[in-house]
């Protein structure tokens, strides 16, 4: 476990990392922008755990699980790790430098991407996120805070914080580790702490992609874990109700990608790739016309706790006063 790391401007990181200012802040780090002083000067992120975080055993651990992925990954949608001297006691990841926006700051809630846009965004992550798949890594985090759109039209796919290495089950997952990402885009079987598989990005790239052409997640509401108990239970609305502009064939892909049961889902991302780049060759099936709506399980959960009230609650009540009765007879002799 490394010792606490405070990190400011002007500071520089081993005699090589030189911060300039901070750019970006998660739930568990803070990401700086620096010059590598041994490249000509070139510049990177150094992306360091809030003090908080800074000691902890898990988070140590993540950092390293982070850095050990990151560094194996060669993808031009996938953000590249800058390797380091070896060092068991460093607590920081050196990555590229990436100008742009964050697709999360590019759609913001209630803004919706031309179809057009959007399929062209979904196929290059679909495309860094198949890589992915084929060496055997799994996201776990994906969602629009963790896409960057650079001024080229490319992509980066970023932080894996959360990434897992299924070959490796002794990098991949920390004890003290979250097991779900963000809730607007995890899987149902997620829930609860149930970590899946490939399939729980399929979903999570499913939930982006209606975020994208509807301007809001397939789930949301005032309480986070209320919205995402509710796909365990339920089916978004159509992302044609809500923007009747997109095409069937695009949203028989969505909502094949959010399909509750994983084995229902595509069976690959390049799967899902292919119909986003070939909609008119997609089969519409008429998922739109079944779809479970949330609303209906509540009224059925509000039918069960009436029929509990009006049917069990008088026997329970027959049976104490029975049981009532009997102490009194018994108690009278």
């Amino acid at each position: 476990m490394a010792p606490a790391l405070k990190v400011a401007p002007g500071q520089t990181l081993e005699g090589r990392f030189l911060i300039l200012e901070p750019i970006g802040r998660g739930g568990m780090s803070v990401v700086f922008k620096a010059l590598d002083l041994q490249r000509a000067s070139r510049v990177v992120a150094v992306k360091v755990p809030l003090p908080q975080f800074s000691t902890g055993l898990g988070s140590f651990s993540m950092f390293q699980r982070e850095a050990q992925i990151g560094l194996e990954l060669d993808h031009p949608f996938i953000l590249r790790f800058v390797p380091l001297e070896p060092n068991k006691h460093r607590n920081y990841i050196v990555t590229e430098y990436v100008e742009g926006t964050t697709l999360a700051a590019h759609v913001g809630r209630g803004k919706k991407l031309a179809e057009a846009e959007a399929l062209r965004i979904m196929s290059c992550l679909c495309d860094a996120v198949d890589y992915l798949h084929r060496q055997e890594v799994v996201h776990y985090d994906l969602k629009p805070g963790n896409v960057m759109l650079c001024p080229d039209g490319s992509i980066r796919l970023i932080d894996f914080g959360l990434a897992h290495m299924l070959v490796r089950a002794r990098f991949t997952f920390g004890a003290s580790a979250p097991a779900i990402g963000t809730s607007d885009y995890v899987a149902p079987e997620q829930i609860g702490r149930q970590r899946g598989r490939l399939s729980v990005d399929i979903y999570a790239l499913g939930s982006m992609l209606y975020e994208m052409l509807t301007g809001h997640p397939p789930f949301e509401g005032d309480d986070p874990f209320v919205a995402a108990s509710a796909r365990q239970i339920g089916d978004p609305k159509g992302p044609r109700v809500l923007n009747p502009s997109i095409s069937e064939e695009i949203e028989e892909v969505v909502l094949r990608a959010l399909r509750r049961d994983p084995t229902d889902r595509y069976a690959s991302v390049a799967a899902m790739k292919a119909d986003l780049d070939h909609p008119r060759d997609v089969q519409v099936s008429g998922l739109a016309h079944r779809l479970v709506e949330v609303t209906r399980w509540r009224k059925a959960q509000r039918l069960a706790r009436y029929i509990m009230l009006v049917g069990v609650a008088p026997v329970a009540f027959l049976v104490a006063l029975f049981g009532l009765l009997c102490w009194y007879l018994a108690h009278k002799r």
